[in-house]
């Protein structure tokens, strides 16, 4: 047979065990050498302050690179358990950070002021060049600092974290909170509120009276009184406002439920469910869909520039309408009757249609001034 003939010779076959314990060696060598490369040192430190404070005490807590979570309770103090974590590839570097490390505390009658420090022995080229990182989305991945907090829940209240999220319940005292790169989860904040968002996502239970800033950010806010919104490329989703006051850019709006909707936006989308009374918006290069217009809603003005805008009545309403329209595809049901048509300038094809809807009132309940885009005016 051929496997009883086969003969080998010595020599080859110990040429071919020497090239494999060579590859074998360089396998060797380049996994530990990998190995190595990922090497951390850590260093883990913990420790937990207490604080006195007055009833007129305000609260201030600025963190980075972790997060802040609030727990509140009844008794007239603050307890913060600091929990640190830094990870480098090497001593020195552990040591560096470690001395960059620190956290500024004032407390007295008025204020109780916590601040993370992640730069304090930094040259001013290293702080500018950290500065310069976080701007370009860049976190240092080798710290994390989470700050646990006991504390009343009405005093005044400032929270500010970078590059970690923000966990809090339900709490009494007026409130600021400024966050960017990390998530916001909040309960009912009944009192005054103002929120600074970039970069982030937000999911809060209840504003009352508020005030947002936001910045391609993601917001979900359940419920909320008279709410003032500055937006720039964010997603907002509000399920039910009373007085809603909107000035936006570049965002996508899907609100369920307002009573009153004051709006301005370019290159927005708005999309309402329902609304109840009143609304006063001014678009451009964006669109309005008005799902459901209740029968006793009082007034709505609309003025878009290259702008789709569709809204919805209820068959039993009644008011009457004006719409000035400039090379604008409009389109109205047939519950609409018109009364007037007038050429206002017919170099531009600017016409003006007056009439009513379902029966002739005293005032005119729905102004619209569109200019381009496409308008429909129809029963739901």
């Amino acid at each position: 047979m051929f496997w009883n003939k086969l003969i080998v010779n010595p020599m080859v076959m110990k040429l071919y065990l020497r090239k494999i314990s060579i590859r074998l060696c360089i396998s060797g060598l380049f996994l530990l050498n990998c190995l190595s490369g990922f090497a951390q040192f850590t260093e883990t430190r913990e420790f937990t302050r207490h604080f006195k404070i007055q009833p007129e005490t305000r609260i201030d807590i600025t963190n980075k690179y972790g997060r802040i979570e609030l727990n509140t309770w009844k008794k007239d103090s603050v307890v913060i358990r600091f929990k640190m974590e830094i990870n480098e590839k090497k001593p020195d570097k552990l040591k560096k950070t470690l001395d960059n490390l620190d956290f500024d505390i004032s407390n007295s009658q008025h204020y109780l002021i916590i601040k993370t420090q992640v730069d304090k022995e930094r040259s001013q080229v290293e702080s500018e060049l950290l500065k310069f990182k976080e701007t370009m989305l860049q976190t240092n991945g080798s710290i994390r600092i989470d700050l646990t907090v006991w504390l009343p829940d009405n005093r005044e209240l400032r929270l500010e974290n970078k590059f970690g999220d923000i966990i809090m319940g339900d709490y009494l005292g007026e409130t600021q909170i400024v966050l960017s790169n990390g998530k916001l989860k909040a309960g009912d904040l009944p009192k005054r509120s103002s929120l600074n968002l970039s970069f982030a996502d937000a999911n809060i239970n209840n504003l009352p009276n508020a005030r947002i800033i936001s910045n391609y950010s993601d917001i979900n806010l359940k419920n909320s009184g008279t709410l003032r919104l500055e937006s720039k490329s964010s997603t907002i989703e509000i399920q039910n406002s009373e007085d809603l006051s909107i000035d936006s850019r570049r965002d996508k709006f899907r609100i369920r439920q307002v009573e009153k909707m004051d709006a301005a936006g370019n290159f927005s989308h708005f999309m309402v469910a329902e609304l109840k009374n009143k609304a006063n918006i001014r678009l451009s290069y964006g669109s309005l869909d008005i799902e459901k217009i209740l029968t006793a809603f009082s007034s709505i003005y609309v003025e878009s520039r290259s702008t789709d805008v569709n809204l919805y009545f209820s068959p039993e309403s009644k008011f009457n309408f004006q719409i000035t329209e400039t090379k604008t595809d409009l389109n109205l049901g047939r519950e609409l009757s018109i009364e007037d048509k007038e050429i206002l300038d017919s170099k531009v094809n600017k016409i003006r249609h007056s009439g009513y809807f379902g029966k002739k009132m005293k005032e005119d309940q729905l102004i619209i001034n569109a200019v381009g885009g496409e308008t429909n005016v129809l029963a739901y």
